[in-house]
């Protein structure tokens, strides 16, 4: 199977996704991640650190040449991160985050990457994300899906032939499944697919301190997985999960019931306790140590 990952961010790519990944690399699967924006205006130590408080001192050129050198850190890193699971192929359309919306020009480019890429599977974010109000998530979410639509039609500026994804994966994070403002709770989304993603736990982590230069190495990256995997796995008796939304219903000739809850449905409750609440992510050496 082929795999394209859309995010609107270069740590987006991965950070809730990455373990489920890891599986499908593993299992010979083709994944592609892209990443639409540098995001250097929205996570970056540098530019949206210093630069938030004041540029005075700097002049335009060095300004520019600073970001450069920072979108560069960003993709390095964030390349770093896919290939410790399994993902070689990442890509940035580096368009500017100052403001990510949905226009025709990021819709044609993705599109163009579908039809080249030919993926079976498309993961993205939650297209409701924040409320439905300005949001980078919900916007590249509402950008990837415009793009299955035109990657399936003829484009005579493409020399690759038109292709239809079979399915779309919205990945969700806490903030997706949760009101955690006056707006999101009127959007809040339902999960209905689960990974299990115990095995990546610690993968996650040590993913996740490569990005240095949006300063979540270290006690972020611990409490991430443990709060957002450990979380979803609480209430689905795993110790870590990834939780996602499909956009189309299962089809099948028969109702299937997951090994998941065959396997804990009537075994002891301790074990059950002792297997599904262990900790892991909490635990990982710190960088450096």
């Amino acid at each position: 199977m082929k795999i394209l990952v859309v995010g609107g961010h270069p740590a987006d790519v991965f950070d809730h996704c990455g373990g489920t990944l890891l599986h499908h690399t593993r299992a010979g699967d083709v994944v592609t991640c892209l990443a639409l924006t540098h995001g250097i205006r929205v996570h970056d130590e540098v530019v949206s650190e210093v630069f938030r408080f004041g540029m005075e001192g700097y002049t335009a050129q060095e300004i520019e040449h600073i970001c450069a050198e920072r979108e560069q850190v960003k993709l390095d890193e964030v390349k770093e991160a896919c290939a410790l699971f399994g993902v070689t192929d990442v890509r940035s359309l580096r368009y500017d985050d100052k403001m990510l919306m949905v226009t025709p020009e990021l819709i044609d480019a993705v599109a163009k990457v579908i039809r080249e890429v030919k993926p079976d599977l498309l993961i993205t974010h939650y297209p409701l994300s924040g409320g439905n109000t300005f949001n980078h998530h919900g916007n590249t979410a509402k950008i990837a899906i415009a793009a299955t639509g035109l990657a399936g039609t003829v484009d005579f500026d493409d020399p690759n032939p038109s292709w239809r994804i079979a399915e779309t994966a919205f990945m969700l994070n806490c903030s997706d499944m949760m009101a955690f403002n006056a707006l999101s709770g009127y959007n809040a989304a339902v999960a209905n697919y689960f990974v299990d993603v115990t095995d990546a736990a610690e993968l996650k982590v040590k993913a996740m301190d490569v990005m240095r230069s949006q300063q979540y190495q270290g006690w972020y990256s611990r409490k991430f997985v443990e709060c957002d995997n450990g979380l979803a796995g609480v209430y689905n008796r795993i110790p870590y999960c990834e939780a996602f939304m499909m956009s189309k219903p299962v089809i099948s000739d028969l109702i299937r019931v997951s090994e998941h809850w065959l396997t804990r449905a009537n075994e002891p409750e301790k074990v059950s306790m002792d297997r599904d609440f262990t900790i892991t992510a909490a635990f990982v050496p710190m960088p450096g140590s």
